[in-house]
């Protein structure tokens, strides 16, 4: 049996952080800094999920978890909990223990929120929780894995990616940031160079929970190592804080055979 949390009980919205705006059954709207409710389908590459089961890696406070689930989709949502550890920069010019702390905290807010939204939902979601560098092989196969501006956050997205998709049969689908303040450069040359930016700076002791920002082309490389040659790429508007902000996605076929786990 795969390592599925147990349910949680939560009623009040004063538990939760939501990451996302949304709409709750018996609870309304809730404002979260993201807001993607006119861009749902443009966010997950067009990709039809009917029928699926979605690993989805980074769920948050459950926004696409629910919004594939209306889909048709069977889905997995996999986080980190307080029992972890948020991969940040070790930067040795802060306390770490009190960051920790403070992370693990905010943590179990969003996880709040995610069970709030699943009661409220009549979600038949499951949600591991864990590192994206130990994603469990007991969650089994699924045909579809999702990372929604995931990678960006964690020191080897390689290694993330890869612990998901040798889960996943058939289609990957990875949606990123490409800030303009970094990446303009290296999105001009993307054609002859795709790239990714180291973000951590020692002088300014920023980011703390931002590693990298990418370039489409790189992360279509990093399929293609993975088995998934068949690539496209949709850009695409949301809004953070209120400002419209560009996302890409990459949707990635598998083409190549799934490895063997045994």
């Amino acid at each position: 049996m795969a390592p599925y949390a147990k349910p949680r009980e939560v009623t009040s919205l004063d538990d939760c952080y939501f990451y996302h705006s949304m709409d709750i059954p018996g609870h309304g709207f809730v404002r979260g800094p993201w807001d993607h409710r006119d861009g749902v389908d443009a966010y997950l590459g067009n990709v039809p999920l009917q029928a699926k089961r979605v690993l989805e890696v980074g769920t948050a406070s459950g926004f696409f978890c629910y919004e594939m689930e209306q889909r048709g989709a069977e889905v997995v949502s996999y986080d980190l909990s307080d029992d972890y550890s948020w991969d940040v920069v070790p930067y040795a010019q802060y306390d770490h223990e009190s960051f920790d702390a403070e992370r693990r905290a905010h943590l179990r807010q969003i996880n709040n929120a995610w069970w709030l939204a699943h009661s409220a939902h009549d979600s038949k979601a499951k949600v591991v929780y864990g590192t994206v560098y130990e994603i469990p092989e007991e969650i089994g196969r699924v045909e579809v894995a999702t990372f929604g501006n995931v990678l960006r956050h964690v020191r080897d997205p390689f290694l993330a990616l890869e612990k998901a998709l040798r889960l996943t049969t058939e289609t990957a689908i990875v949606t990123e940031n490409p800030s303009l303040r970094y990446s303009l450069p290296q999105m001009v040359m993307e054609p002859l160079k795709p790239s990714m930016a180291f973000l951590p700076n020692h002088e300014k002791v920023q980011p703390r929970e931002s590693w990298w920002h990418f370039t489409p082309g790189i992360i279509r490389k990093m399929l293609g190592v993975l088995g998934f040659e068949d690539t496209k790429v949709n850009y695409h508007l949301h809004r953070w804080e209120g400002q419209r902000t560009l996302l890409f996605t990459v949707v990635g076929r598998r083409t190549r055979p799934l490895p063997n786990n045994d």
